[in-house]
Parts: structure tokens; C-alpha cells; sequence
């Protein structure tokens, strides 16, 4: 695994953006003031996003605005460094836990951010676990 900063100054693709390595297009970005309709779509994005049948039996432990994250300085510093601060800040921070892999934290816990197109239909953008 590279350091943050590497991405930045090598022009790699960044591993953890889900959309072929790219930013959320800021031209077809919805505005996302609240969670509203969040918890529905997430029955189709997780299983997108962990396809694998390890990821089965999975339920949300966590879903806050991503300024107001958990840790905001790193998954909102993040989300700010990869795709900048409009992007960062019409997004929300989705926590997952997959029971199956308790008790180790890292391997059961996994962190997307999701935000909306101007259509209103969620989507994810980063996967960081």
C-alpha cells in the first residue's frame, strides 16, 4: 500500500475510488443535505460494492455526514485530498460491518462514501476497506 501522499505527487490511479479511478463528475453532483432515502439504497450499493460471497450478512453500523465523520481527519481529509472539497462535501461516510470476520476491527469493519447524482439516486464513490 502506497502513503497518501504518493498518489498525489506520482499521478497513480487511486486505488480506492470505486468508479473506473475517478472522481464523481461535479457537473452531474447532486446536492446532498441530508441522508434521505440513504438506508434503501444501500441494499443495492454494498452488494455492489463487496461482491465477493465473503461479504454476505452485513449490517450498517455507522452513517453521518462525511465533514462529520468519525476520524474526520482522516476519511474526510481524505475524500477532500482525492476529489476536493465539493465532492468531500456533498458526501456521507457508511461504516459496514461484516460479523463473519469478529473480532478483528480491520477485517470486519469497511468504510465507503456515497453521494447523489443530480437524478436523486445514491452512489458510491471511495472504498476504503
Amino acid at each position: 500500500m502506497h502513503p497518501q501522499i504518493s498518489f498525489a505527487e506520482t499521478n497513480e490511479e487511486v486505488p480506492f475510488l470505486i468508479n473506473n479511478g475517478k472522481c464523481p463528475n461535479l457537473q452531474n453532483l447532486g446536492h446532498v443535505s441530508s441522508d434521505k432515502g440513504l438506508i434503501n439504497a444501500l441494499n443495492t450499493i454494498i452488494p455492489k460494492v463487496y461482491k465477493d460471497d465473503n461479504y454476505k450478512g452485513w449490517k450498517v453500523e455507522t452513517i453521518a455526514h462525511l465533514p462529520k465523520a468519525p476520524h474526520p481527519e482522516a476519511y474526510y481529509a481524505m475524500a477532500k485530498h482525492y476529489c476536493g472539497e465539493e465532492v468531500a462535501n456533498n458526501s456521507w461516510f457508511v461504516e459496514v460491518l461484516f460479523p463473519q470476520y469478529l473480532p478483528a476491527y480491520d477485517a470486519s469493519h469497511r468504510q465507503i462514501f456515497v453521494t447523489k447524482n443530480k437524478q436523486g439516486k445514491w452512489f458510491a464513490w471511495f472504498r476504503f476497506h
